[in-house]
């Protein structure tokens, strides 16, 4: 009788890999997770200083600046990826501020809620800082 010899991974094998590949991904997770975060805050973004345009051009015409989003044509509150609420906090006809507040899984971004008013992005007062605008 002939017999073929037995190959394989011996069980020490199996368990040796399966805890390398369980340690890898407990380190490229949360890496990847922090990445995907930082990408979608472009939506914010981009968001906002859409809607700082949007107010640039209905003050030169309405000498004030809107209350709302759907008087500068904006048929939605969120965003274009929907990652964010889009919302204008307060106008007047010296200025006005706008925020876009985090929604669904971006809620766990450290970053939080961005602002921009008619010089720019607001920094702090609750809102993301500096760093958070870099992308």
């Amino acid at each position: 009788m002939n017999r073929f010899p037995l190959t394989g991974f011996s069980l020490t094998e199996l368990l040796t890999t399966l805890a390398i590949v369980a340690i890898l991904a407990v380190i490229t997770v949360p890496s990847f997770s922090g990445l995907v975060a930082k990408s979608r805050r472009s939506d914010a973004m981009a968001a906002l200083l859409q809607v700082q345009l949007a107010q640039a051009r209905w003050h030169a015409l309405n000498l004030r600046y809107a209350r709302a989003l759907d008087a500068l044509g904006w048929t939605s509150d969120n965003s274009p990826d929907g990652h964010y609420r889009l919302r204008i906090i307060a106008a007047d006809r010296r200025g006005f501020k706008a925020s876009a507040r985090p929604v669904g899984s971006q809620q766990s971004d450290r970053c939080g809620a961005f602002a921009v008013d008619e010089l720019g992005p607001t920094y702090g007062q609750g809102f993301a800082d500096a760093h958070c605008w870099r992308r």
